[in-house]
């Protein structure tokens, strides 16, 4: 074909495809292709703070009309793990990386989901944040932080039934509590974390089956009840209305490529077959921190899930679309 003719027919076809661009644009029914397209939503820090609250002040998060609080059938076990020796006295896994949330992320409301003895409750207040605590055992709340108890700054209650109003935190947080709830309550666990949320959820999954062999009893050595990898969880918050925030989990998530094979020990199979497949999980000797930092609380040894090379804590952060 000569140039001039290639050249006439690029013309006519670029001149068919606007023709018919600004026809659909114009016409007024929408075609069935059209119908289907969804809403694009804010999905970066950039609009983020379009989503915030009054960003100063001490407002309580308001109640959800008709709340009756309830509890559920393992709280008698986790007041005996806060009580009786399973987690040490004023411990707080989430205190190593809250400083770090704080310096990535805008937000004054917080809500701790979980919050055991509510050291990151106070923690956050102590750094101008207005947070909020909630957790299963009602013994932890009464023996270690009886003045939040009292003002309440952290209250009993389940993450199944949230007592606050629809959008009430700038942030929803949690460290390391998810892998405890019960198969059957991850849906709507799920669901009312994003619902108590105008934007960010923050949190710590932990993804690993080492807990205490030691435990004095099999439910104490086997707490990690609800372990799948980190596809399932992401599959599940897009379900229910949440996109993984990309950014911040590039930001706090550490990685390790450098381990080879043999260093590799006590490797194990977590997750199950039909939601969402099994995964590797092994430990890896790599010193760190756990806690707050002048616990001076030092971890020889991690885990790490080998298909992503990703070490403990595993973070998972996503954003509620509206």
């Amino acid at each position: 074909m000569a140039v001039g003719g290639r050249g006439t027919l690029v013309h006519s076809v670029f001149g068919f495809i606007l023709g018919a661009l600004f026809a659909t644009l114009l016409g007024g029914k929408p075609t069935q292709l059209e119908s289907k397209i969804q809403p694009v939503y804010p999905t970066t820090h950039l609009e983020d703070e379009l989503f915030l609250g009054v960003q100063s002040g001490e407002i309580p998060p308001k109640r959800r009309p008709g709340y009756v609080y309830k509890s559920n059938s393992y709280q008698e076990l986790y007041d005996k793990t806060w009580t009786q020796g399973g987690y040490p006295s004023q411990s707080c896994w989430g205190c190593r990386f809250a400083v770090d949330v704080i310096e990535k992320m805008k937000f004054h409301t917080l809500l701790d989901a979980g919050t055991g003895n509510g050291a990151l409750v106070r923690l956050m207040r102590e750094h101008g944040k207005n947070a909020w605590g909630i957790e299963l055992s009602r013994a932890v709340l009464e023996k270690e932080c009886p003045d939040m108890l009292a003002k309440g700054y952290v209250e009993p209650g389940i993450l199944t039934n949230l007592p606050y109003e629809d959008n009430s935190f700038d942030v929803v947080f949690s460290a390391d509590v998810l892998e405890h709830i019960h198969p059957e309550e991850a849906d709507t666990v799920i669901k009312e974390l994003i619902r108590v949320s105008r934007r960010n959820i923050f949190m710590s999954i932990s993804l690993k089956g080492h807990t205490k062999e030691t435990g004095a009893n099999d439910a104490e050595a086997h707490r990690h009840t609800m372990l799948r990898p980190r596809t399932w969880w992401d599959g599940k918050f897009i379900e229910h209305g949440a996109v993984p925030n990309k950014e911040m989990l590039w930001a706090m998530q550490e990685r390790d490529t450098s381990f080879s094979r043999e260093q590799l020990r006590d490797c194990r199979w977590e997750g199950k077959q039909d939601e969402g497949g099994l995964y590797e999980v092994c430990i890896v000797d790599n010193k760190w921190l756990v806690g707050r930092r002048e616990q001076e609380n030092l971890r020889r040894e991690r885990c790490i899930t080998t298909a992503n090379n990703e070490l403990e804590p595993w973070f998972f952060t996503y954003r509620k679309l509206r």
